[in-house]
Protein backbone atom coordinates (compact mmCIF):
# COMPACT_ATOMS: atom_id res chain seq x y z
CA UNK A 1 0.00 0.00 0.00
CA UNK A 2 2.72 2.52 0.96
CA UNK A 3 4.64 1.58 -2.19
CA UNK A 4 1.93 3.40 -4.22
CA UNK A 5 2.53 6.66 -2.39
CA UNK A 6 3.78 9.60 -4.43
CA UNK A 7 5.92 10.85 -1.53
CA UNK A 8 8.59 9.16 0.57
CA UNK A 9 7.22 8.27 4.00
CA UNK A 10 10.77 8.40 5.45
CA UNK A 11 10.53 12.21 5.46
CA UNK A 12 7.75 12.11 8.04
CA UNK A 13 8.52 9.12 10.25
CA UNK A 14 10.75 11.16 12.63
CA UNK A 15 7.89 13.64 13.22
CA UNK A 16 5.48 10.97 14.38
CA UNK A 17 8.19 9.09 16.28
CA UNK A 18 9.34 12.16 18.22
CA UNK A 19 5.84 13.25 19.18
CA UNK A 20 4.78 9.70 20.03
CA UNK A 21 1.48 10.16 18.21
CA UNK A 22 -0.30 6.92 17.21
CA UNK A 23 -0.86 7.23 13.48
CA UNK A 24 -2.17 5.22 10.55
CA UNK A 25 -1.35 5.86 6.90
CA UNK A 26 -3.62 5.57 3.88
CA UNK A 27 -2.93 5.88 0.16
CA UNK A 28 -6.11 6.17 -1.98
CA UNK A 29 -5.75 4.12 -5.16
CA UNK A 30 -6.94 5.65 -8.44
CA UNK A 31 -9.85 3.17 -8.58
CA UNK A 32 -10.81 3.63 -4.94
CA UNK A 33 -10.51 7.40 -5.28
CA UNK A 34 -12.98 7.47 -8.17
CA UNK A 35 -15.43 5.16 -6.36
CA UNK A 36 -15.04 6.98 -3.03
CA UNK A 37 -13.83 3.80 -1.34
CA UNK A 38 -10.72 3.09 0.71
CA UNK A 39 -9.80 -0.10 2.54
CA UNK A 40 -9.66 0.37 6.29
CA UNK A 41 -6.32 -1.41 6.61
CA UNK A 42 -5.30 -3.20 9.79
CA UNK A 43 -3.30 -0.20 11.12
CA UNK A 44 -6.36 2.03 10.57
CA UNK A 45 -8.65 -0.46 12.29
CA UNK A 46 -6.28 -0.76 15.22
CA UNK A 47 -5.92 3.02 15.58
CA UNK A 48 -9.71 3.48 15.67
CA UNK A 49 -10.14 0.57 18.08
CA UNK A 50 -7.40 1.67 20.50
CA UNK A 51 -8.72 5.24 20.45
CA UNK A 52 -12.27 4.08 21.30
CA UNK A 53 -13.54 5.51 18.03
CA UNK A 54 -14.83 2.41 16.22
CA UNK A 55 -14.69 -1.38 16.34
CA UNK A 56 -15.03 -2.92 12.89
CA UNK A 57 -15.03 -6.37 14.49
CA UNK A 58 -18.45 -5.70 16.03
CA UNK A 59 -19.92 -3.86 13.05
CA UNK A 60 -22.58 -5.57 10.95
CA UNK A 61 -22.55 -5.38 7.16
CA UNK A 62 -24.72 -3.11 5.05
CA UNK A 63 -25.57 0.61 4.68
CA UNK A 64 -27.91 0.56 7.68
CA UNK A 65 -24.95 -0.20 9.95
CA UNK A 66 -22.66 2.53 8.64
CA UNK A 67 -21.06 4.69 11.33
CA UNK A 68 -20.10 8.34 10.90
CA UNK A 69 -17.39 10.07 12.92
CA UNK A 70 -16.51 13.75 13.00
CA UNK A 71 -13.24 14.43 11.23
CA UNK A 72 -11.08 17.32 10.03
CA UNK A 73 -8.76 17.97 7.11
CA UNK A 74 -5.65 19.71 8.40
CA UNK A 75 -4.54 22.68 6.34
CA UNK A 76 -1.71 25.16 6.71
CA UNK A 77 -3.68 27.65 8.81
CA UNK A 78 -7.08 26.13 9.54
CA UNK A 79 -9.10 22.95 9.88
CA UNK A 80 -11.85 21.95 7.46
CA UNK A 81 -14.59 19.92 9.09
CA UNK A 82 -15.65 16.72 7.38
CA UNK A 83 -17.00 13.30 8.38
CA UNK A 84 -15.56 9.81 8.15
CA UNK A 85 -17.84 7.00 7.01
CA UNK A 86 -16.91 3.67 8.59
CA UNK A 87 -18.69 0.67 7.15
CA UNK A 88 -18.62 -2.92 5.96
CA UNK A 89 -20.32 -3.50 2.59
CA UNK A 90 -22.59 -6.45 1.94
CA UNK A 91 -20.30 -7.62 -0.88
CA UNK A 92 -16.71 -8.92 -0.68
CA UNK A 93 -17.12 -10.52 2.75
CA UNK A 94 -17.75 -7.15 4.32
CA UNK A 95 -14.12 -5.97 4.14
CA UNK A 96 -13.84 -2.82 6.33
CA UNK A 97 -14.02 0.47 4.46
CA UNK A 98 -13.38 4.12 5.27
CA UNK A 99 -14.12 7.30 3.33
CA UNK A 100 -14.04 11.00 4.13
CA UNK A 101 -16.65 13.40 2.82
CA UNK A 102 -15.22 15.85 0.27
CA UNK A 103 -11.88 13.99 0.23
CA UNK A 104 -11.56 14.69 -3.51
CA UNK A 105 -11.24 18.40 -2.68
CA UNK A 106 -8.38 17.65 -0.26
CA UNK A 107 -6.17 15.11 -2.04
CA UNK A 108 -5.47 13.22 -5.24
CA UNK A 109 -4.93 9.51 -5.99
CA UNK A 110 -1.72 8.08 -4.52
CA UNK A 111 -1.31 10.93 -2.04
CA UNK A 112 0.00 9.84 1.36
CA UNK A 113 -2.53 10.52 4.13
CA UNK A 114 -1.79 10.35 7.85
CA UNK A 115 -4.64 9.90 10.34
CA UNK A 116 -4.42 10.73 14.05
CA UNK A 117 -7.11 10.88 16.73
CA UNK A 118 -7.85 13.66 19.22
CA UNK A 119 -10.77 13.26 21.60
CA UNK A 120 -12.25 10.50 19.41
CA UNK A 121 -12.24 12.74 16.32
CA UNK A 122 -10.10 12.05 13.26
CA UNK A 123 -7.54 14.49 11.85
CA UNK A 124 -6.25 13.89 8.32
CA UNK A 125 -2.90 15.23 7.09
CA UNK A 126 -2.14 15.18 3.36
CA UNK A 127 1.61 14.58 3.49
CA UNK A 128 1.86 14.87 -0.30
CA UNK A 129 0.73 18.50 -0.13
CA UNK A 130 3.95 20.52 -0.06
CA UNK A 131 2.44 23.35 1.98
CA UNK A 132 1.12 20.96 4.65
CA UNK A 133 4.40 19.05 4.69
CA UNK A 134 6.24 22.35 5.15
CA UNK A 135 3.89 23.31 8.01
CA UNK A 136 4.65 20.01 9.73
CA UNK A 137 8.40 20.01 9.24
CA UNK A 138 8.81 23.68 10.16
CA UNK A 139 6.46 23.50 13.15
CA UNK A 140 3.64 25.58 11.76
CA UNK A 141 -0.12 25.15 12.21
CA UNK A 142 -0.15 21.51 11.10
CA UNK A 143 2.59 20.67 13.60
CA UNK A 144 0.59 22.36 16.37
CA UNK A 145 -2.27 19.94 15.66
CA UNK A 146 0.17 17.05 15.88
CA UNK A 147 1.46 18.37 19.20
CA UNK A 148 -2.09 18.57 20.52
CA UNK A 149 -2.59 14.94 19.55
CA UNK A 150 0.61 14.05 21.39
CA UNK A 151 -0.50 15.63 24.65
CA UNK A 152 -1.12 13.20 27.47
CA UNK A 153 -0.77 13.04 31.18
CA UNK A 154 2.91 13.26 32.17
CA UNK A 155 2.28 13.47 35.91
CA UNK A 156 3.99 10.19 36.84
CA UNK A 157 7.17 10.97 34.90
CA UNK A 158 7.29 14.51 36.29
CA UNK A 159 6.79 13.19 39.82
CA UNK A 160 9.60 10.66 39.44
CA UNK A 161 11.92 13.25 37.94
CA UNK A 162 11.25 15.61 40.85
CA UNK A 163 12.03 12.85 43.38
CA UNK A 164 15.33 12.09 41.66
CA UNK A 165 16.17 15.81 41.70
CA UNK A 166 15.67 15.83 45.48
CA UNK A 167 17.90 12.75 45.79
CA UNK A 168 20.55 14.50 43.69
CA UNK A 169 20.47 17.49 46.01
CA UNK A 170 21.25 15.20 48.95
CA UNK A 171 24.70 14.63 47.47
CA UNK A 172 26.57 11.34 47.68
CA UNK A 173 24.62 8.44 49.18
CA UNK A 174 26.27 5.39 50.71
CA UNK A 175 25.67 2.24 48.68
CA UNK A 176 23.11 -0.04 50.30
CA UNK A 177 24.61 -3.15 48.66
CA UNK A 178 28.19 -3.95 47.58
CA UNK A 179 29.30 -4.45 43.99
CA UNK A 180 27.63 -3.63 40.69
CA UNK A 181 23.98 -3.82 41.88
CA UNK A 182 24.66 -1.04 44.39
CA UNK A 183 24.11 1.84 41.97
CA UNK A 184 20.56 0.72 41.17
CA UNK A 185 19.70 -0.62 44.62
CA UNK A 186 20.74 2.63 46.28
CA UNK A 187 18.54 4.76 44.04
CA UNK A 188 15.53 2.46 44.48
CA UNK A 189 16.08 2.48 48.26
CA UNK A 190 16.13 6.29 48.24
CA UNK A 191 12.90 6.28 46.23
CA UNK A 192 11.26 3.86 48.67
CA UNK A 193 11.04 1.06 46.11
CA UNK A 194 11.33 -2.44 47.58
CA UNK A 195 13.76 -4.74 45.84
CA UNK A 196 12.07 -7.72 44.16
CA UNK A 197 12.45 -10.04 41.21
CA UNK A 198 9.34 -8.87 39.40
CA UNK A 199 9.63 -8.04 35.69
CA UNK A 200 7.10 -5.23 36.11
CA UNK A 201 8.36 -1.64 35.71
CA UNK A 202 9.86 -0.15 38.85
CA UNK A 203 7.86 3.05 39.35
CA UNK A 204 4.19 3.14 38.30
CA UNK A 205 4.93 1.91 34.80
CA UNK A 206 8.40 3.46 34.42
CA UNK A 207 11.48 1.25 34.29
CA UNK A 208 14.64 2.46 36.05
CA UNK A 209 18.02 1.69 34.49
CA UNK A 210 20.88 3.03 36.59
CA UNK A 211 24.56 3.05 35.64
CA UNK A 212 27.79 4.68 36.77
CA UNK A 213 29.02 7.63 34.72
CA UNK A 214 32.56 6.63 35.62
CA UNK A 215 32.20 3.30 33.78
CA UNK A 216 30.86 4.57 30.45
CA UNK A 217 34.19 5.10 28.69
CA UNK A 218 34.17 2.00 26.49
CA UNK A 219 33.18 2.31 22.83
CA UNK A 220 31.76 -0.29 20.48
CA UNK A 221 31.63 -0.58 16.71
CA UNK A 222 28.33 0.51 15.19
CA UNK A 223 26.16 -2.57 14.71
CA UNK A 224 22.44 -3.06 14.37
CA UNK A 225 20.60 -3.15 17.67
CA UNK A 226 18.31 -6.08 18.38
CA UNK A 227 14.81 -4.85 19.19
CA UNK A 228 13.35 -8.26 20.08
CA UNK A 229 13.29 -11.89 18.94
CA UNK A 230 10.30 -13.90 17.81
CA UNK A 231 9.68 -17.02 15.72
CA UNK A 232 6.90 -16.95 13.07
CA UNK A 233 3.33 -17.55 14.18
CA UNK A 234 2.27 -19.60 11.14
CA UNK A 235 3.63 -21.39 8.11
CA UNK A 236 7.02 -23.07 8.17
CA UNK A 237 8.81 -23.30 11.50
CA UNK A 238 12.27 -21.81 11.97
CA UNK A 239 13.80 -25.27 11.56
CA UNK A 240 11.76 -26.06 8.44
CA UNK A 241 12.89 -22.81 6.80
CA UNK A 242 16.53 -23.84 7.23
CA UNK A 243 15.83 -27.38 6.05
CA UNK A 244 14.06 -26.13 2.91
CA UNK A 245 16.06 -23.06 1.93
CA UNK A 246 19.39 -23.40 3.75
CA UNK A 247 22.69 -24.02 1.96
CA UNK A 248 25.52 -26.47 2.59
CA UNK A 249 28.58 -24.42 3.46
CA UNK A 250 31.89 -24.90 5.25
CA UNK A 251 32.29 -22.33 8.04
CA UNK A 252 35.58 -20.51 8.39
CA UNK A 253 38.05 -22.59 10.37
CA UNK A 254 35.99 -25.78 9.97
CA UNK A 255 36.53 -28.83 7.76
CA UNK A 256 33.00 -30.19 7.39
CA UNK A 257 30.07 -28.57 5.61
CA UNK A 258 26.84 -27.87 7.44
CA UNK A 259 23.33 -26.90 6.36
CA UNK A 260 22.88 -23.31 7.45
CA UNK A 261 21.02 -20.06 6.95
CA UNK A 262 22.67 -16.90 8.23
CA UNK A 263 21.07 -13.98 6.43
CA UNK A 264 19.24 -10.67 6.68
CA UNK A 265 15.65 -10.38 5.42
CA UNK A 266 14.12 -7.12 4.17
CA UNK A 267 11.12 -5.93 2.18
CA UNK A 268 12.84 -4.20 -0.71
CA UNK A 269 14.57 -7.21 -2.25
CA UNK A 270 15.20 -10.94 -1.95
CA UNK A 271 18.40 -12.03 -0.20
CA UNK A 272 20.98 -14.64 -1.26
CA UNK A 273 18.52 -17.39 -0.31
CA UNK A 274 15.78 -15.80 -2.50
CA UNK A 275 13.82 -14.97 0.64
CA UNK A 276 12.29 -11.60 1.50
CA UNK A 277 9.77 -9.89 3.76
CA UNK A 278 6.38 -8.47 2.79
CA UNK A 279 3.92 -6.50 4.94
CA UNK A 280 0.29 -7.49 4.37
CA UNK A 281 -1.48 -4.44 5.80
CA UNK A 282 -4.97 -5.84 5.28
CA UNK A 283 -4.28 -9.10 7.10
CA UNK A 284 -1.99 -7.29 9.57
CA UNK A 285 0.83 -9.76 8.99
CA UNK A 286 4.53 -9.73 8.21
CA UNK A 287 5.24 -12.50 5.72
CA UNK A 288 8.36 -14.33 4.57
CA UNK A 289 8.15 -15.02 0.82
CA UNK A 290 10.35 -17.10 -1.48
CA UNK A 291 11.08 -15.54 -4.86
CA UNK A 292 10.62 -18.17 -7.58
CA UNK A 293 11.25 -16.59 -10.99
CA UNK A 294 8.19 -14.38 -11.57
CA UNK A 295 6.14 -15.51 -8.57
CA UNK A 296 6.51 -15.35 -4.83
CA UNK A 297 5.61 -18.26 -2.59
CA UNK A 298 4.38 -17.90 1.00
CA UNK A 299 6.78 -19.37 3.57
CA UNK A 300 5.87 -18.09 7.04
CA UNK A 301 4.26 -15.13 8.78
CA UNK A 302 4.06 -13.19 12.02
CA UNK A 303 0.90 -11.55 13.30
CA UNK A 304 1.78 -7.86 13.51
CA UNK A 305 -0.15 -7.55 16.77
CA UNK A 306 2.28 -10.06 18.30
CA UNK A 307 5.29 -8.12 17.01
CA UNK A 308 3.89 -4.89 18.44
CA UNK A 309 3.30 -6.61 21.79
CA UNK A 310 6.88 -7.95 21.79
CA UNK A 311 8.22 -4.49 21.11
CA UNK A 312 6.23 -2.91 23.92
CA UNK A 313 7.25 -5.64 26.36
CA UNK A 314 10.93 -5.29 25.53
CA UNK A 315 11.08 -1.49 25.54
CA UNK A 316 8.90 0.12 28.22
CA UNK A 317 9.04 3.75 29.29
CA UNK A 318 12.42 4.13 30.91
CA UNK A 319 14.46 6.52 33.03
CA UNK A 320 18.16 5.93 32.31
CA UNK A 321 19.81 7.39 35.40
CA UNK A 322 23.56 8.15 35.47
CA UNK A 323 25.49 8.33 38.74
CA UNK A 324 28.92 9.63 39.72
CA UNK A 325 30.70 7.09 41.92
CA UNK A 326 33.42 7.59 44.51
CA UNK A 327 35.02 5.40 47.16
CA UNK A 328 35.32 6.44 50.81
CA UNK A 329 37.22 4.08 53.10
CA UNK A 330 36.50 1.22 50.76
CA UNK A 331 32.76 1.96 50.59
CA UNK A 332 31.13 3.19 47.39
CA UNK A 333 28.96 6.33 47.33
CA UNK A 334 26.73 7.60 44.51
CA UNK A 335 25.43 10.97 43.37
CA UNK A 336 22.72 10.79 40.74
CA UNK A 337 23.40 13.52 38.19
CA UNK A 338 21.62 12.80 34.90
CA UNK A 339 18.39 11.29 33.60
CA UNK A 340 17.66 10.20 30.05
CA UNK A 341 13.93 9.66 29.52
CA UNK A 342 12.66 7.38 26.74
CA UNK A 343 9.09 6.23 26.24
CA UNK A 344 7.39 3.25 24.70
CA UNK A 345 8.07 2.86 21.00
CA UNK A 346 5.45 4.20 18.65
CA UNK A 347 4.08 0.78 17.69
CA UNK A 348 1.93 2.26 14.93
CA UNK A 349 5.18 2.91 13.04
CA UNK A 350 6.41 -0.69 13.19
CA UNK A 351 4.83 -1.70 9.87
CA UNK A 352 6.05 1.29 7.82
CA UNK A 353 9.54 1.00 9.33
CA UNK A 354 9.68 -2.63 8.22
CA UNK A 355 8.32 -1.74 4.78
CA UNK A 356 11.00 0.93 4.37
CA UNK A 357 13.83 -1.44 5.46
CA UNK A 358 14.55 0.55 8.60
CA UNK A 359 13.80 -2.63 10.54
CA UNK A 360 15.20 -5.87 9.16
CA UNK A 361 15.09 -9.49 10.34
CA UNK A 362 18.06 -11.82 10.80
CA UNK A 363 17.80 -15.61 10.75
CA UNK A 364 20.81 -17.34 12.22
CA UNK A 365 20.74 -21.13 12.47
CA UNK A 366 22.39 -24.32 11.26
CA UNK A 367 22.52 -28.09 11.58
CA UNK A 368 25.82 -29.35 12.90
CA UNK A 369 27.58 -32.08 10.84
CA UNK A 370 26.23 -34.63 13.31
CA UNK A 371 22.67 -33.40 12.65
CA UNK A 372 22.17 -31.46 15.87
CA UNK A 373 20.17 -28.23 15.58
CA UNK A 374 21.68 -24.89 16.64
CA UNK A 375 19.98 -21.51 16.37
CA UNK A 376 20.65 -17.98 17.58
CA UNK A 377 17.08 -16.77 17.27
CA UNK A 378 15.12 -14.72 14.75
CA UNK A 379 16.24 -11.18 15.44
CA UNK A 380 14.39 -7.96 14.58
CA UNK A 381 17.11 -5.34 14.22
CA UNK A 382 17.60 -1.64 13.63
CA UNK A 383 20.64 0.60 13.18
CA UNK A 384 21.30 2.80 16.24
CA UNK A 385 20.99 5.94 14.11
CA UNK A 386 17.43 4.90 13.18
CA UNK A 387 16.25 4.05 16.70
CA UNK A 388 14.81 7.57 17.27
CA UNK A 389 12.37 6.82 14.43
CA UNK A 390 10.79 4.25 16.74
CA UNK A 391 11.59 5.50 20.23
CA UNK A 392 11.66 9.23 19.52
CA UNK A 393 14.44 11.54 20.64
CA UNK A 394 15.16 10.99 24.33
CA UNK A 395 14.83 13.86 26.79
CA UNK A 396 17.92 14.48 28.87
CA UNK A 397 17.87 16.16 32.26
CA UNK A 398 21.06 17.42 33.90
CA UNK A 399 20.20 17.49 37.60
Amino acid sequence: MLAMSDVNIDLFLPLFANTGVPVAFLVPTPTGYEKSIMDATAPVRELLLNSNVHNYGEQLQGPANKSKVKAYFVGTSALTETAASLYRPVTKKGDPRIWFANLKHYCRPCNLLAIVVINRELYVFNLSDLSIAHSLINKGFAYDILEEAAYKDRAVAEELLQKIRIIHEQGFLRSVTPGDPGVGDTLEHALGISRNNSKAPDYFGIELKTTRLTRNGSRRAVTRSTLFTRVPDEGMTYREIVETYGKWQIPRGEELARLQLYETFRCSRANAYDLMLSVDVNADKLCILHQEEERRKFVSAWQMKNLRAALLTKHPETFWVKAVSEKRNGVEYFRYDRVLHTKNPNISLLSPLIESDKITVDLAAHFKPDGKWRDHGILFKMLPRDLPLLLGEPKEYIL
